[in-house]
């Protein structure tokens, strides 16, 4: 399997136009730990990342798992 990443993070923004998903949707996941964002400082008021590269790693673990699944049926 070969995954390619255009950029280590996005934006909500920019997550949002690519998964379809809404910003508020996005920010949901964020707050319930769903979604990793990159580090902030404590009252930093900048823009949140989104990380790509823990996407993509999540995503491929939960292909292995069900090729898994369905190989030992």
């Amino acid at each position: 399997m070969q995954i390619t990443i255009d950029t280590p993070y996005v934006t909500v923004q920019e997550f949002s136009r690519r998964s379809g998903l809404s910003d508020r949707s996005i920010r949901r996941e964020i707050e319930q730990g769903h979604f990793i964002t990159r580090p902030k400082q404590e009252g930093d008021k900048t823009t949140v990342f989104i990380n790509m590269i823990h996407m993509a790693i999540e995503a491929a673990e939960q292909s292995e798992r069900v090729r898994a699944q369905a190989n030992a049926q």
